[in-house]
């Protein structure tokens, strides 16, 4: 697990760019999106957390090669 901790924090900058755009986009006041933009990117992080451990876990019972 070489780097792991720069991967992390390179994946949460390109999440918060990716949350900022979409917010933006959704909300017609600026106001509003700078609000939600808290909220949506703890949604998006844990969305992405329990991706991982799914496919974890998959991984680990159905794609084993041992």
């Amino acid at each position: 697990m070489k780097d792991v901790w720069v991967h992390t924090g390179l994946f949460l900058v390109v999440s918060a760019v990716f949350i900022v755009i979409a917010a933006f986009y959704s909300e017609a006041e600026d106001v509003p999106a700078l609000r939600s933009m808290p909220r949506r990117f703890v949604y998006f992080v844990l969305g992405c957390l329990v991706l991982a451990g799914l496919m974890l876990v998959f991984e680990h019972t159905i794609a084993s090669v041992d």
